[in-house]
């Protein structure tokens, strides 16, 4: 048995993915922002929400199909938007895409990503959204929307939450942000041969889809970000026919306005504790936001999702399908396509084998009756 068939949890392979990625670069994967309260915040939240379990429920045949943003999808588990990939293994979203595909759920390409959207609609068999920072200016998001159209992905999701670079500590204390690596950056690469090679095997790091390095990066990634605001994001909807979601919205009022111009789904999420500190877990935000917006969005949620179980608890609380991130790159760092597989593949039987204790044998009876002793709404 290999390392990779010892893995029987997210949290074994996160020990693997740290295991085998140079220290400044698993301070990116790992690192959230300030003092890190959401990013803690995320997961601990879980853990208020109790499951109530049906007894004597038939649950001979479990079914986890559902549908998302107009897409059949075999479980409501989708794989999250995530920013050069190919850090974390020299295979990167083209591994990713390929796994989704193959267990049959929906996947998300980041503006950011280290291959170019045409690329990776190449290497695509199954569902397929891109998500768009309007960052690298106003122009140029625009022409991205282009090449996603004629690149025929089937869902467009903006991102909202990105108005200003965050304040990642960790990254400044590595180097990688700035470039100047410390010392122990620099030993701690060395000391990982096997990554050190993937990489240079790739060339250097790129921001595919914008054909500019990781330095002009840092220019390019502000340029415009606090300029988005809703006339664009309707401009945005107008240019685009397809399936249309938002991400990173926590507030009901906002959600209420994303409805008003015809967007299809809102992603509740912080983004992973990445961006600004101390605002709620998006599991906390679920429920008001379903009861306030449930009947005219479809809701999604991120941020913090580890077991089978938080699928669930999100689910029966209104959400209609999770995201994860870092999950799935845990095991991309840990064994490129196979690892992302037995993430995957790990959640799945999680969730197969809960829905079985729950007694709920498919996904649609999910409702609050299947939670005992969650907070109010906050």
């Amino acid at each position: 048995m290999n390392r990779l068939e010892r893995c029987y949890s997210i949290a074994d392979l996160r020990r693997e993915a740290k295991r085998r990625l140079p220290w400044p670069v698993w301070e990116f994967l790992e690192g959230g922002s300030d003092d890190e309260w959401s990013l803690r915040n995320n997961e601990r939240a879980f853990r208020r929400y109790s499951l109530m379990p049906r007894s004597l429920a038939d649950v001979r045949l479990i079914d986890t199909a559902t549908t998302v943003l107009g897409q059949r999808l075999e479980w409501p588990v989708m794989l999250a938007p995530t920013g050069m990939s190919r850090l974390y293994h020299e295979h990167g979203e083209p591994a990713v895409v390929r796994a989704a595909a193959r267990t049959g759920t929906l996947y998300s390409l980041s503006t950011y990503s280290s291959y170019t959207l045409e690329e990776i609609a190449r290497a695509a068999s199954g569902p397929k959204m891109f998500q768009l920072f309007i960052s690298p200016g106003w122009e140029t998001s625009l022409r991205l929307i282009d090449r996603v159209r004629a690149a025929d992905y089937d869902v467009l999701c903006l991102t909202v939450d990105t108005t200003a670079p965050p304040n990642k500590e960790r990254d400044y204390r590595t180097g990688i942000y700035t470039g100047a690596f410390s010392t122990r950056s620099v030993l701690s690469v060395l000391a990982h041969p096997r990554w050190l090679l993937g990489l240079l095997r790739g060339g250097a790091p790129r921001l595919a889809n914008l054909g500019v390095g990781i330095r002009e990066a840092k220019i390019l990634q502000w340029k415009e970000a606090n300029q988005l605001d809703w006339e664009r994001v309707a401009r945005i909807r107008d240019r685009w026919p397809r399936r249309f979601a938002l991400k990173g919205v926590l507030s009901v009022v906002d959600a209420h306005r994303a409805a008003g111009i015809g967007v299809d789904a809102i992603i509740v999420s912080n983004h992973g504790g990445r961006q600004l500190d101390t605002v709620p877990a998006p599991i906390d935000l679920v429920a008001a936001m379903a009861e306030a917006v449930g009947r005219d969005l479809e809701i999604l949620m991120d941020s913090g999702v580890r077991r089978g179980t938080d699928v669930l608890k999100a689910l029966a609380l209104g959400a209609k399908g999770v995201l994860i991130g870092r999950p799935y790159l845990y095991g991309l760092a840990a064994a490129g396509e196979a690892g992302v597989m037995r993430a995957i593949q790990i959640l799945k039987d999680e969730l197969v084998r809960d829905m079985t204790l729950l007694g709920a044998p498919n996904l649609s009876v999910l409702d609050r009756s299947y939670l005992f002793g969650a907070p109010a709404d906050r």
